[in-house]
């Protein structure tokens, strides 16, 4: 018969190493009770890692297209902003100039150039509105100030105040604006104000897009999520624009007083149509924008609800079970408590109390 021997040292350490695994075991199973995760979320869960890791990954995906889209929402929502107060600027103008070519009001034909100088000003600062430094209304050029100030002398050497002055001045000026008909051809002629704002006058330097434009009429588009993007149509170089700021133009160019009643009446009136024209387009501007709104906060919902789904899924893969926790804890307690007994038990055995 073999007897094996087995020393005092070893059984110490073993017991040792036996103790110290369970408390280890037992203080990562506190640590999971009291943070509800798991503390080797990898090890305890295999294979599952890479499907963990991957949820991880959409979650970052979701959180940056979040952060985008409060970005593109805060800048429709500023455009939007900036086209409503430019709308009622152009509004109190077009008000005042019907009444002028209805009949000859001193009151209305006294405010009407000052009224029109204002709006121009505050449209022109309204439409070059930025954010984040990108101007909002320059298209693919934002990076450019869109409007220049009507006073201020743009690259084409010419300001806008300038450049419709020099086109009244071709005319023969004021003075020659003795009829409507003059009026009707200052507005439509070849290389009249009409000519100007639509970039089709000889020579070009003064156009639209050369004086008054210094950005593109490209729109900008916006990723939104995944394939779905948005187009953002608001340009101060749009046609709305154009005939809202030629109206506006050609009533602050020409004073009530320099030119007969029936003349500046029909002035009034066709720039009353122009800036109605223009309003009109603008509403329908703002409703593009409008329904870009709603776009992104549809998708922003969309994906918070994405999100949930996607963190749902994390929190298995990565929470600890709370009643196998404490299980285990028991189970881990009473074996250490054992493991303490038999050891103490050992301790007290002495060949003394056999002899």
């Amino acid at each position: 018969m073999t007897m094996i021997r087995v020393s005092t040292l070893s059984m110490a350490r073993q017991t040792r190493n036996n103790v110290a695994q369970m408390q280890a075991e037992m203080m990562k199973l506190q640590q999971e009770q009291a943070s509800g995760t798991k503390m080797d979320v990898a090890g305890e869960n295999g294979s599952r890692t890479a499907t963990l890791i991957s949820l991880r990954n959409t979650v970052d995906e979701i959180n940056q297209f979040d952060t985008n889209m409060t970005g593109q929402a805060a800048r429709l929502s500023t455009m939007q902003e900036a086209l409503t107060q430019a709308r009622t600027s152009a509004q109190t103008v077009r008000d005042l100039a019907l009444a002028a070519s209805g009949s000859q009001s001193q009151t209305s034909n006294a405010t009407i150039k000052g009224a029109a100088t204002d709006a121009i000003k505050a449209i022109t600062n309204m439409l070059n509105s930025s954010q984040s430094g990108r101007f909002l209304f320059a298209g693919t050029r934002f990076d450019q100030q869109p409007l220049q100030q009507p006073d201020a002398v743009a690259a084409s050497g010419l300001s806008p105040n300038a450049a419709v002055t020099q086109v009244i001045n071709a005319f023969g000026g004021t003075a020659a604006l003795t009829s409507p008909a003059q009026v009707d051809a200052l507005i439509d002629g070849p290389n009249g104000i009409g000519a100007l704002f639509n970039d089709t006058r000889v020579p070009a330097a003064g156009n639209y897009s050369n004086t008054f434009f210094n950005g593109s009429t490209t729109p900008v588009v916006g990723r939104v999520e995944g394939s779905v993007t948005i187009t953002y149509n608001a340009t101060a170089g749009d046609q709305s624009v154009r005939d809202m700021m030629q109206g506006l133009y050609m009533l602050s160019a020409v004073r009530a007083e320099d030119v007969p009643d029936e003349a500046y009446q029909q002035l009034a009136g066709r720039a009353m149509k122009l800036i109605n024209s223009g309003l009109e387009k603008l509403t329908q501007t703002q409703s593009l924008l409008g329904l870009n709104e709603q776009t992104v906060s549809n998708t922003q919902e969309n994906l918070r609800v994405q999100k949930g789904l996607v963190n749902n899924q994390i929190v298995k893969l990565e929470e600890a079970d709370p009643y196998e926790s404490s299980l285990r804890l028991t189970v881990l307690k009473t074996q250490l408590e054992a493991t303490f007994s038999v050891t103490a038990s050992l301790g007290k055995l002495s060949l003394m109390n056999y002899l």
